[in-house]
């Protein structure tokens, strides 16, 4: 064996790691690079507000507490929906996106008030589709949701009842109505009876549901039914499928 070989072997591993220690050393100094970066650059220059109509784009970028300056890469979306939702009651959705290097889109979806209900202080408050508490009653009239009493209404929290199976009623049935096109015709729901459904059309029509079993076909139903009947024609349109299960029209 060569007398040098373990000096030889001595020197390969040093080259080794010295090696190893200078791709260490250069992907900290990547790291350090990328993270330094991060806080120089992708600051929020601009916060962009879309899809409002309510509120104002100042309102809506002031209530989700994102400054100019604010590192965009770890903006809490979470948080700052919740922010804007909570400080915003017609704020019933955000959608956040970044667009690098320095803008942060707030794509909000504000709520229609759906019915005014009663609360255990005699006052009305507006509430959503969704059961969100939107505001007091500005005195003007809407249509009402009767057989639910709202206890402690707050404006951005959803409703709470000690009528709860009456407001999980109420609840299905604005569920079902949404986006139909048919909410802007009733002028009353009542869930005063949970077996024993019923909506008034404006004073066309009387519309009897029974309990809130298929609650969705029903009101799909109920457009089929409209679809047929002449905009002259009043009466009810009986919708507990009792006979026949089928729907009857009952003229006045």
């Amino acid at each position: 064996m060569s007398a040098d070989r373990p000096e030889r072997n001595r020197r390969r591993a040093a080259r080794m790691r010295t090696g190893t220690g200078g791709k260490l050393l250069i992907t900290l100094v990547i790291v350090a690079v990328v993270l330094l970066s991060f806080a120089l650059f992708f600051r929020v220059r601009t916060v962009e507000v879309q899809g409002n109509s309510i509120y104002s784009a100042d309102a809506v970028a002031e209530a989700s507490g994102v400054k100019q300056g604010d590192n965009l890469l770890t903006i809490n979306k979470a948080s700052v929906a919740g922010r804007i939702t909570a400080s915003l009651p017609y704020v019933q959705q955000v959608r956040i996106a970044r667009v690098l290097p320095d803008v942060l889109v707030l794509e909000v979806h504000e709520s229609d008030a759906a019915f005014a209900v009663r609360a255990s202080d005699g006052r009305e408050w507006l509430m959503s589709f969704t059961g969100k508490l939107l505001e007091p009653s500005d005195g003007a009239e809407h249509p009402k949701i009767l057989g639910v009493t709202l206890s402690d209404p707050e404006a951005g929290h959803q409703a709470k009842s000690e009528d709860e199976d009456n407001l999980k009623a109420a609840l299905s049935i604005l569920s079902a109505l949404e986006g139909t096109g048919l909410a802007d015709k009733i002028t009353q729901i009542d869930v005063t009876r949970t077996f024993d459904l019923t909506m008034l059309y404006g004073d066309q029509y009387e519309i009897k549901l029974g309990g809130t079993d298929r609650i969705d076909y029903k009101i799909q139903y109920l457009l089929a039914v409209l679809d047929q009947l002449s905009p002259y024609q009043t009466g009810t349109i009986d919708l507990t499928f009792e006979e026949e299960k089928v729907a009857r029209f009952i003229p006045w």
